[in-house]
């Protein structure tokens, strides 16, 4: 307001009834009013003191009590000022810490959630590892399912049967010893019988002369690729012996070889 005085240093209004210093400034040769806080920095600049400023002559001098009580009243104002501020300090204080604690509890959920997430993910891969195993062996099921179905259909052709004990007998050395016989006593009457539904499958193949005939049987497994040839005639040794009843043939002997002939056997 008008008559206030301000500091030439400090730049702060003088309170009413304060005595600001006068210096001078050599640097400039002007005159600076100075309140009596800043005086020691003044004479540090360079400042010569001249006298003590007479209040201007509108202000009110207030004796010194008065002086006392208004400084009193600024530093109490200052103190409450002081006070809130710290209150207000204190709280952000309290709400960074309780910030703090909630960043820590977040992240520590989080790690949980990550942990957990991994864990599902983990989970979730072994799962898929096993339906795609189950898969694959399912479909091996499958595909072995129809092998054996497609065999044991097979199996109950007595045709493809008798096909098969042909060629299994062809590549055994039974057919040099039946080659001997044809050799000895011409060519005989051939036939081949799927006897009975056992697995494996048995094939009679049956080489009938005037003079007798020998009798071998071919064991058949499709599913386990397993075909034994057994000669049922005891001692193996390639004689021929008495057969009861007459046999009609199905099949021939050729070129050293049994051949089936497009009748289909008789299953006895």
């Amino acid at each position: 307001m008008s008559g206030d005085i301000q500091c030439g240093v400090c730049r702060r209004n003088l309170l009413t009834g304060e005595r600001s210093l006068l210096f001078s400034d050599p640097r400039t040769g002007g005159q600076v009013e100075v309140c009596p806080l800043c005086a020691d920095r003044a004479e540090r600049n360079g400042w010569e003191l001249l006298e003590a400023a007479q209040a201007p002559v509108s202000a009110v001098v207030d004796d010194d009590n008065r002086t006392v009580r208004i400084l009193t009243a600024q530093i109490n104002t200052l103190q409450h000022q002081l006070e809130d501020a710290q209150g207000q300090l204190d709280d952000t204080r309290d709400y960074t810490a309780d910030q703090l604690v909630e960043m820590e509890s977040l992240a520590a959920r989080l790690t949980d959630a990550e942990a957990e997430g991994a864990a599902v993910r983990a989970q979730s891969a072994e799962l898929e590892r096993q339906i795609g195993q189950l898969r694959h062996e399912l479909e091996e099921s499958r595909s072995a399912q129809t092998a054996i179905l497609r065999a044991r259909r097979r199996e109950a052709d007595a045709v493809y049967l008798a096909g098969i004990a042909a060629e299994i007998f062809n590549r055994s050395p039974q057919a040099a010893t039946i080659g001997l016989l044809v050799g000895m006593h011409g060519s005989p009457s051939v036939r081949i019988d799927v006897i009975g539904a056992d697995l494996p499958r048995p094939v009679r193949l049956a080489f009938a002369w005037p003079q007798g005939g020998r009798e071998y049987r071919v064991d058949i497994d499709l599913v386990a690729r397993r075909f034994d040839l057994v000669d049922l005639v005891p001692g193996g040794d390639g004689r021929l012996v008495e057969i009861d009843t007459p046999l009609p043939g199905n099949a021939t002997w050729a070129d050293g070889r049994v051949v089936t002939a497009p009748a289909e056997p008789t299953i006895v």
